[in-house]
C-alpha cells in the first residue's frame, strides 16, 4: 500500500507541467455575444431549411411533399444560420462597428495630436493588437528623448514599441500617470500605453555657473564661480563589467520626478538641482557675513577654506536624501564690484602703511632716544666748552683784547659742539646729511662773523714804557 502511494506521488511529480494559453477575456466575451446574437436572429427569422433545400434540389415536388423531405441536420443548420434573412441583421452591426472605428480614429487624432488619420489609425491598430513591430526600434537617451517623442507617437503617448536603453542610462516608465518600472541598460518591449517618463544619466556629471550674484550682510553685491560634480546614488551595488554604472532604483525614481517648471514655462532637469543647492548654501553664508569678514580676514586662504567647508557640509547632507551622490565641489574667489574692490585695496594699503609705520616707529624709537641723548650731551658739551673758553679768554687777555678773544673762543666752542653732535648722531645710525648741511652753513656764517671782528687798537698810556 505504501509502495502504491509512493508510486502515485512519484507519477504526480513526474507529470509535465502543461501551461494553458492566456485567455483574452474581452475578445472572448465579444465572440460569445456575437454568437448569441447570431443564434437569436436566426431563431427570430425561423427559416425552414428543409423546404428551402427541397425547392432548390427537388423543384418538381409540391409544397406538402417538399415539407416532408428531410436533409442532414448540419446542412439545415448552416442554411438557417447563413440565410440572407439572418445575415441582413449584421448590416447595422457592421456599419456600427465601422462608425465606431472611425470615431475612435478621429478621437485618437484629436486627443493625441496625430498629424493625420492614417497615423491615428495605425496607433489604434497597435493599441488593439498590443503587438510590437520590429520596424519601429528606438535608441533612447537623456539627450534625444524629447526629439524622439516628437517623431513617434508611440513614444509620445506610449507603447507598444521596442526601445533600447544605452549603457550609462536608466529609464523610468509609467502608465496612466503611475510609475510602472525602472529599466536598466538593455532592449525592452514597452506595453500598451507604457510611457517613458524620463531617462536618467548614470554617469558622473559636472555643472558650472559663472558670476553667481550674492549680497553680503551690508548689501554689497559680490560674485563667484561655482562648480559641482555628482552622480546617481549607486547604493551598495558593486561595479561590474556588465554594469559599469550601478544605481539604486529608488534614487533613479526620485530624480526622474525631480524636474521643476520655471517662471518662463521651461521644465528644468534633475541635473540642474544640485548646483542650485550649492548656490543657495553659498548665498546663505555670504548673506550672514560682512565683506570684511569674508575678504579682510587674517588669513584669506583660511577664510575661503571655511567658506568651502560650510557649503560642502550643507550640500553633502542634503543631496543624498534626493538620491544624488556629490563627488567634488569648486568655489571660486568672491569678487565685489570694481569700485568696492578699489576701496578695499586702498583700505588694505592704508593698513599696510600703518603697520609699516608702526614697525619703523618701534625700530626708530631707540635711535631717536639715543639721538636725543646725544643732543643733550652736545648741548652740555657746548655749555662746558663755552664756559671753558670764557675762562681761558679771561685768563689770557687780562685787561686787553677781552671782547675779541671771547668771540673767538665762543665760535670755536660752537664748532666743537656741532662737530660733536654730528659724530654722535652718525654713531647711532641717524641721518647726518641735514645736520652736516646746517654745520657747513653755520661755519660759513662763523667765518663771516670772524672776518668782521677787528682786532682792538691799543690805547695810549703815558705811564706805559711802550
Amino acid at each position: 500500500m505504501a509502495g502504491q502511494t509512493q508510486s502515485r506521488s512519484a507519477s504526480r511529480r513526474a507529470a509535465p507541467n502543461l501551461s494553458l494559453p492566456a485567455i483574452n477575456w474581452p475578445w472572448f466575451a465579444l465572440a460569445a455575444l456575437f454568437i448569441g446574437y447570431w443564434w437569436y436572429v436566426s431563431s427570430l427569422e425561423r427559416v425552414d431549411a428543409n423546404l428551402l433545400l427541397a425547392r432548390i434540389f427537388l423543384p418538381g415536388l409540391s409544397p406538402s411533399e417538399a415539407a416532408a423531405v428531410t436533409f442532414s441536420p448540419w446542412v439545415t443548420w448552416l442554411v438557417e444560420m447563413f440565410h440572407p434573412r439572418v445575415l441582413r441583421h449584421f448590416i447595422p452591426v457592421i456599419v456600427g462597428w465601422w462608425l465606431a472605428v472611425q470615431a475612435a480614429i478621429s478621437l485618437m487624432q484629436v486627443l493625441y495630436d496625430c498629424p493625420d488619420r492614417r497615423t491615428a489609425a495605425e496607433f489604434l491598430r497597435r493599441q488593439r493588437r498590443n503587438s510590437v513591430s520590429p520596424v519601429d526600434f528606438y535608441t533612447i537617451s537623456a539627450e534625444n528623448l524629447a526629439e524622439e517623442r516628437e517623431k513617434s507617437i508611440l513614444l509620445g503617448v506610449g507603447g507598444p514599441v521596442r526601445v533600447q536603453i544605452p549603457s550609462g542610462y536608466a529609464a523610468v516608465t509609467e502608465r496612466n500617470a503611475r510609475t510602472l518600472r525602472t529599466l536598466p541598460p538593455g532592449v525592452y518591449d514597452l506595453g500598451r500605453f507604457e510611457y517613458i517618463q524620463s531617462v536618467v544619466d548614470l554617469q558622473p556629471l559636472e555643472k558650472f555657473a559663472k558670476d553667481v550674484p550674492m549680497l553680503t550682510t551690508e548689501g554689497i553685491p559680490v560674485k563667484a564661480d561655482i562648480g559641482l560634480t555628482f552622480r546617481i546614488d549607486p547604493g551598495d551595488s558593486p561595479v561590474t563589467h556588465n554594469r559599469p554604472f550601478p544605481f539604486r532604483e529608488e534614487a533613479v525614481r526620485q530624480v526622474a520626478y525631480a524636474g521643476t517648471v520655471a517662471a518662463n514655462g521651461v521644465v528644468s532637469s534633475w541635473a540642474d538641482g544640485p548646483l542650485g543647492k550649492v548656490r543657495g548654501a553659498l548665498a546663505g553664508m555670504v548673506a550672514g557675513d560682512s565683506l570684511d569678514e569674508l575678504l579682510a580676514a587674517e588669513s584669506p586662504r583660511d577664510a575661503h577654506h571655511v567658506l568651502t567647508n560650510f557649503v560642502m557640509q550643507k550640500v553633502w547632507d542634503s543631496l543624498p536624501k534626493e538620491g544624488i551622490k556629490p563627488l567634488r565641489i569648486q568655489i571660486g574667489r568672491l569678487s565685489p564690484r570694481p569700485e568696492v574692490l578699489q576701496q578695499y585695496a586702498e583700505f588694505w594699503l592704508a593698513n599696510k602703511r600703518k603697520e609699516d609705520m608702526l614697525a619703523r616707529a618701534n625700530k626708530m624709537a631707540p635711535l631717536v632716544e639715543e639721538a636725543e641723548i646725544a643732543r643733550v650731551a652736545a648741548e652740555i658739551a657746548m655749555i662746558n666748552a663755552m664756559a671753558e673758553g670764557i675762562r681761558r679768554a679771561q685768563q689770557e687777555s687780562g685787561s686787553y683784547l677781552p671782547g675779541y678773544l671771547l668771540a673767538l673762543r665762543l665760535m670755536e666752542a660752537l664748532r666743537q659742539m656741532f662737530q660733536h653732535s654730528a659724530e654722535n648722531l652718525e654713531s647711532v645710525g641717524g641721518d647726518t646729511v641735514q645736520l652736516l648741511d646746517e654745520i657747513d652753513n653755520i661755519e660759513g656764517r662763523l667765518e663771516n662773523l670772524q672776518s668782521q671782528i677787528q682786532l682792538p687798537q691799543p690805547k695810549f698810556r703815558p705811564s706805559s714804557p711802550d
